[in-house]
C-alpha cells in the first residue's frame, strides 16, 4: 500500500512541542524495575582457596529505573508538569533502591503498592574489567515474579489508578511480564479510561491485541501476532480501524508506521552512527510520542517525536538513558537537510 507523504517538522514547530509537554500530568502504569550494574576489577581477584573459582571483585555499583521505571524516567526527563507511577514493588532492597532513584528524579510514588508477596523487577548486569579498557559483561541477574498477583494487590492497584485518571491529561502502559502487575481486570480498567476520552498509549509484548481503547505500539513481530500476512504498514492500518484509534507498528532502524485508520505514514529512523545501545529506546519513543500527541502534535509529528528522542539516548552506552529537550533539539539541529 502506498504511505502518505511525511513531511519532517521545522525546528520551530519541535521547540513548540516541547514547550507543550511542560504543563502536562501523565501517568505510567507497569511495573517499575531496578536495572543494576556491578562493575568488577578482575585484577583485584585471587583464585578462591576454597572453590577453583576467581571470585568478582565489585568495585563500582550503578543502579537506575528499568522496565516501567525507565519510561517513568524518560518522561520526568521531557520536563512534564507531573508523572506519577503506578505500579506493584516488593518489600525489598531492590524497591528501596528504585523509590529512591524515582523521587530523585520528581516521579510521583503516591500510586505505587508496596506488596509483602512480591518481588521488585530486577536486571544485575555484572561486568567485568581487566588491564585493558575493555568491559565485557556477564549473563545477566534476573529478578521476576513467577506467580499471578495476590488479589488484594491487583484491588489497591485499580484503586490506584482510579484515583490518578482525573487527573492526567495521558496515561501510558508498559505491559511487559507473564506475572507482571497489569493483569487482565488492571489491564480492561485501564483501557476503558481510553474509551471514556483519555489519552492511553499501550506498550504490550504480548497483549497489543488486547487493548481495543488505547493507541497501541507493537513493533513488526508482535504486529505479525494478530495479523500474520500483513506488512507492517498494512497491520498499523488494521489495528487502528479495529479500534477506531492511532495505532503505530515500529520496525526498528526503519523508523515506524503510523496509521489514524484512513491513512498511513512511514516515519524514518534517525540515522545514528555506531557504537549504540538500543537498550529502553522503545520508553525513549513511548514517553515522547505520547507527551507530544498529548500536547497537540499530530499523529506523524508524535511518531517523529519519537523517534528524534530515541536517536538520543542509543547514543547513550551502557546505561538505559533518556532525552531531554535540549538534547532533542541538538538532535534536531544536527539532521541533514
Amino acid at each position: 500500500m502506498q504511505a502518505a507523504e511525511f513531511k519532517r517538522p521545522s525546528r520551530d514547530r519541535v521547540e513548540a512541542i516541547l514547550l507543550s509537554m511542560r504543563r502536562l500530568r501523565v501517568g505510567v502504569l507497569g511495573d517499575p524495575c531496578l536495572d543494576a550494574y556491578w562493575l568488577a576489577d578482575m585484577t583485584q581477584s585471587e583464585l578462591s582457596l576454597e572453590t577453583p573459582h576467581h571470585p568478582l571483585p565489585i568495585v563500582e555499583e550503578r543502579y537506575s529505573p528499568g522496565g516501567a521505571g525507565n519510561a517513568a524516567a524518560n518522561l520526568a526527563a521531557l520536563s512534564p508538569s507531573r508523572v506519577a507511577m503506578l505500579g506493584v514493588l516488593g518489600e525489598d532492597w531492590r524497591g528501596e533502591l528504585l523509590t529512591e532513584a524515582l523521587a530523585t528524579m520528581g516521579v510521583t510514588l503516591d500510586g505505587i503498592v508496596r506488596s509483602t508477596g512480591r518481588i521488585t523487577h530486577a536486571y544485575i548486569k555484572p561486568l567485568r574489567k581487566g588491564y585493558s579498557d575493555v568491559v565485557y559483561e556477564d549473563p545477566r541477574l534476573d529478578f521476576e515474579n513467577a506467580r499471578p498477583l495476590p488479589d488484594r494487590d491487583e484491588e489497591s492497584l485499580i484503586t490506584s489508578v482510579l484515583h490518578a485518571a482525573p487527573n492526567l491529561d495521558a496515561l501510558c502502559i508498559c505491559d511487559q511480564f507473564d506475572y507482571g502487575c497489569v493483569t487482565e481486570r488492571v489491564r480492561q480498567t485501564a483501557d476503558a479510561l481510553g474509551g471514556e476520552g483519555l489519552l492511553v498509549v499501550a506498550d504490550s509484548r504480548k497483549r497489543a491485541g488486547f487493548y481495543r481503547h488505547a493507541i497501541i505500539k507493537p513493533n513488526e513481530k508482535e504486529a505479525a501476532e494478530y495479523y500474520p500476512e500483513a506488512a507492517p504498514e498494512e497491520a498499523a492500518l488494521a489495528f487502528s480501524k479495529r479500534n477506531g484509534k492511532p495505532a503505530l507498528v515500529t520496525v526498528g532502524a526503519d523508523g515506524c508506521f503510523a496509521s489514524d485508520g484512513m491513512r498511513v505514514w512511514r516515519i524514518p529512523a534517525i540515522r545514528v552512527k555506531p557504537p549504540l545501545d538500543t537498550v529502553g529506546a522503545g520508553d525513549t519513543f513511548l514517553a515522547a510520542f505520547t507527551l507530544a500527541a498529548a500536547g497537540g502534535a499530530t499523529l506523524p509529528e508524535a511518531a517523529f517525536m519519537g523517534n528524534l528522542a530515541s536517536s538520543v539516548t542509543i547514543r547513550k552506552i551502557g546505561v538505559t538513558g533518556s532525552a531531554t529537550p535540549s538534547e532533542i533539539l541538538s538532535a534536531y539541529d544536527s539532521l541533514p537537510e
